[in-house]
């Protein structure tokens, strides 16, 4: 039995439980609720509430990913991080080859409703009896204290873990903290946040009694991540598309710049770019294609390497091209796409998540030219 435990806390010691301690809420607000900070801060919460942050567990495709998840606890700590958004506990593991076999307990701290509130407010900023921020106020209705929630350590407890010890992945599963130290390394002067959760001008903090709350520099709380097109197009950067299409054949040329702090795409290995040059017909049916695709292909259940891993590295440069030879008899004119997608809309999780490819891609560039030549 001690050889077994052992085992455990090796390899899952960090995952069994949730990312936090059990927590109560202060008494100044009496709910954990992000609903509750809303009375005050109903600004920060409307941003917030169109967050990833806010989505982090009733999002389709991750409810859609624990049916196929033998191991749901491990997601459960970063997408539910409070020992309260917990149904059950896993304290033990049975078994852990050639299957993970948790044994769990039931919580009686649960609340049900602030489970499908994910990574919600007091999961950053309360600590202890206090709430944290950048500002220290003794006098606020809930006194805080300083914290750099700025930092790219606080965000590697969520956005940066692997299971080293097990698998066969060529690097941590969730690797965005090592690819911005990358990043960092290769001369870039910006932190997640600065992209992520921008400083905004100053905004009354929080409406508190008749006069309201103090002017203060703000925040971005909206958290802009890779559901967000507008923002993704801030990354994914092309340059010096060319084009062309005869009867013979089409060319097409462009620069491909990783305008991230990141590798592009990073984490989720469902996501990928892909660089598309087809021949379409006069009803926009595609008859033939020439693509390049760049992602990570990894298994995320076997925790292995499925295939090369072609996502770009922070800051880099990749000049493509692509060509079609002989296009079809029925081709009127060539489309060079972009497109940045989510999930491979015929993945198991994204059909049960009933998601289309319409919602699941970000369409970055889509150039067309008719063929020359043609009737």
């Amino acid at each position: 039995m001690a050889a077994i435990a052992g085992l455990n806390t090796w390899v899952y010691g960090d995952f069994k439980q949730p990312l936090l301690e059990p927590m109560d809420p202060l008494p100044q607000i009496g709910s954990l609720s992000a609903a509750s900070c809303s009375a005050c801060h109903a600004e920060i919460y409307a941003e917030w509430k169109r967050s990833g942050h806010a989505r982090a567990f009733v999002d389709p495709l991750y409810q859609a990913e624990l049916e196929h998840q033998p191991v749901p606890f491990i997601c459960h700590r970063c997408h539910s991080p409070l020992v309260e958004q917990r149904e059950e506990l896993a304290w033990w593991m049975w078994t852990v080859l050639p299957r993970v076999v948790p044994a769990t307990s039931s919580n009686d701290r649960f609340d049900p409703d602030l489970q499908k509130e994910g990574v919600t407010c007091v999961a950053c900023h309360q600590v202890d009896d206090h709430m944290v921020g950048p500002f220290a106020d003794a006098e606020a209705p809930h006194p805080t204290a300083v914290a750099d929630l700025r930092s790219v350590d606080f965000c590697a407890r969520c956005h940066q873990f692997g299971f080293e010890r097990i698998g066969k992945l060529d690097r941590p599963l969730l690797d965005a903290v090592a690819e911005w130290r990358d990043y960092e390394a290769d001369g870039g002067n910006q932190v997640c946040a600065d992209c992520h959760m921008p400083q905004l001008p100053p905004r009354v903090a929080g409406q508190v009694g008749p006069t309201g709350g103090k002017l203060r520099p703000g925040t971005d709380h909206s958290l802009r991540g890779p559901y967000d097109e507008a923002f993704v197009r801030t990354g994914v950067l092309v340059q010096d598309v060319k084009l062309e299409a005869s009867r013979q054949g089409a060319d097409a040329s462009l620069l491909l710049v990783n305008g991230t702090g990141h590798r592009l795409p990073s984490s989720e290995p469902e996501r990928f770019l892909e660089v598309r040059l087809a021949a379409l017909d006069a009803d926009g049916n595609e008859l033939e294609h020439d693509a390049i695709r760049f992602q990570r292909r990894a298994d995320v259940v076997k925790l292995r390497e499925t295939g090369e891993d072609t996502t770009i590295p922070p800051r880099a440069r990749r000049d493509l091209s692509l060509s079609l030879q002989a296009l079809p008899a029925g081709a009127t004119e060539v489309r060079l796409s972009v497109d940045f997608w989510l999930w491979d809309p015929e993945h198991e999780a994204a059909v049960t998540a009933g998601l289309s490819a319409d919602e699941l891609v970000h369409h970055i560039v889509d150039r067309r030219i008719p063929i020359e030549g043609t009737p």
